[in-house]
């Protein structure tokens, strides 16, 4: 031990004795001080025994760093646990940017321990989807504003990589995920493989397959890891494999076996317009109304929207004409609000209103003990009577817009009638069928931000143009 003390931040895995390093092992062994979030100790509690382990809460990484530097200034080998590996997303950072702060970080004997991290050990679970070139993002936005979020996952799908997010949703982070989803889809086809790891190396472990166009249907948490192929990533039983450049072939043949070449964004779209209208095949929509129904369809991943799908009332005329004039948008949720295209809405002078987290939203719901949702929606047709409605998620939402249609409180150019889910769903869209209003709807149960805010994308491009003729 130096005169001013040792420092170690070390990564003890994700979880399971078996995959901390020996590193890790022999710097809690060292160790007189062990610092971290209160849920690290769980799994070293054999490991720390007979050393002064301080506790700190979830969101107290300052203080944790603050608490080690102070402690090894003073001339004693401390430790700091962090999750996976301390130098991704972990408490390397934070340690290192406080020794620096205090002027500390040439006088304290300072190392990071590795260990295994949530990316490797989720891949290793699903086989080698990060066989080639990948990317981190972390769809959290508490330190990251939400706009350099969107700019890096649109960066890193055009640029062809495999993808990893963490943190891709929480209680409080709904609608994070579907956004992602969505830009993902821009330049990606629906069927492109998804590996979701909940829980790695814990008890309650889960690995599944699904695509990009289905994967928001899996439960997804802060416990979960998604990893997203790209182009070379292909699954075969229970395995995801991104090709290397490696050529492969099997005994009998020659070695000239290349990966497909990646497809610019443009094409990708195409292709993945082709699909959907070579797998629904007949239809009954006229022109201008499946240009609305194929990028539902492409939104989401689900061809059954093809006979769910509904207009009334020349809805995509009414919807088209009222953007053009800069009619602006009413969303239930922020979801649906996030998914719209930022561009054409510009280009129109179109904007969108959710008064869903209005502070006095939230009282009025809390006294009256109804949805806030419902109260948000009243909100919204008392200050903009003439708007286009778009419900993407709460039921409650869109019956209180029917109530408020009934009454003539509001009279909308357009209703885009789409929640989701099981209670008062079906029954808030049949009042919504029986509006007389321009409407586009979703039948029974499904729907979604995602596909709500493809409608309304689709007819955003249709006035574009018309305004170019």
């Amino acid at each position: 031990m130096t005169q001013n003390g040792r420092l170690v931040i070390v990564g003890l895995g994700p979880g399971a004795r078996e995959v901390m390093t020996g590193q890790a092992l022999e710097a809690l062994h060292r160790a007189q001080v062990v610092i971290g979030y209160s849920g690290y100790f769980e799994g070293i509690k054999d490991l720390v025994e007979g050393k002064e382990c301080l506790a700190l809460p979830l969101g107290a990484e300052r203080e944790r760093a603050h608490l080690a530097v102070q402690r090894a200034r003073a001339g004693e080998s401390v430790c700091v646990i962090s999750s996976g590996d301390a130098g991704i997303y972990g408490m390397a950072s934070l340690v290192l940017e406080t020794l620096e702060a205090v002027g500390a970080i040439s006088s304290v004997e300072v190392a990071v321990i590795p260990g295994v991290s949530a990316v490797n050990a989720c891949a290793a679970l699903l086989g080698a989807p990060l066989g080639h070139d990948f990317a981190v993002i972390s769809l959290s936005d508490l330190l990251t504003p939400w706009s350099q979020i969107e700019q890096r996952l649109a960066a890193a799908a055009q640029a062809d990589f495999v993808l990893v997010l963490l943190n891709p949703q929480s209680s409080r982070r709904e609608w994070q995920l579907h956004r992602a989803q969505e830009i993902l889809l821009q330049t990606r086809l629906p069927k492109t493989p998804v590996g979701i790891v909940r829980q790695a190396y814990r008890p309650g472990q889960s690995v599944e397959m699904t695509t990009l166009g289905q994967m928001t249907m899996t439960k997804i948490d802060m416990f979960t890891t998604v990893i997203i192929g790209n182009l070379q990533t292909r699954r075969f039983g229970d395995k995801l494999v991104t090709a290397r450049g490696y050529r492969v072939s099997k005994a009998s043949e020659p070695l000239d076996c290349f990966p497909r070449p990646m497809l610019p964004s443009s094409e990708i779209a195409d292709e993945s317009f082709r699909i959907i209208e070579r797998e629904v095949g007949e239809h009954t929509f006229a022109a201008e109304q499946w240009q609305v129904v194929r990028r539902m369809i492409h939104a989401c991943g689900d061809l059954e929207l093809a006979r769910l799908v509904c207009f009334q009332r020349d809805a995509v005329a009414a919807g088209v004409q009222a953007l053009r004039q800069g009619i602006p948008l009413v969303t239930d949720v922020r979801m649906v609000a996030a998914g719209l295209n930022k561009a054409a809405l510009e280009r129109l002078h179109v904007d969108v209103h959710c008064f869903l987290d209005d502070l006095e939203t939230a009282r009025r719901a809390a006294r009256e003990g109804r949805t806030r949702s419902a109260c948000a929606m009243e909100e919204a047709m008392a200050m903009m009577p003439r708007a286009i409605y778009v419900i993407g998620n709460a039921p409650t939402a869109l019956l209180a817009l029917c109530d408020g249609v009934r009454q003539g409180a509001v009279q909308p150019p357009l209703v885009i009638a789409a929640p989701v889910g099981f209670v008062a769903v079906e029954q808030s869209k049949e009042q919504a069928f029986a509006l007389d209003v321009p409407l586009i709807g979703v039948r029974g149960r499904k729907g979604g931000s995602a596909v709500a805010a493809a409608a309304v994308n689709a007819l955003l491009l249709m006035a574009l143009e018309e305004a170019k003729q």
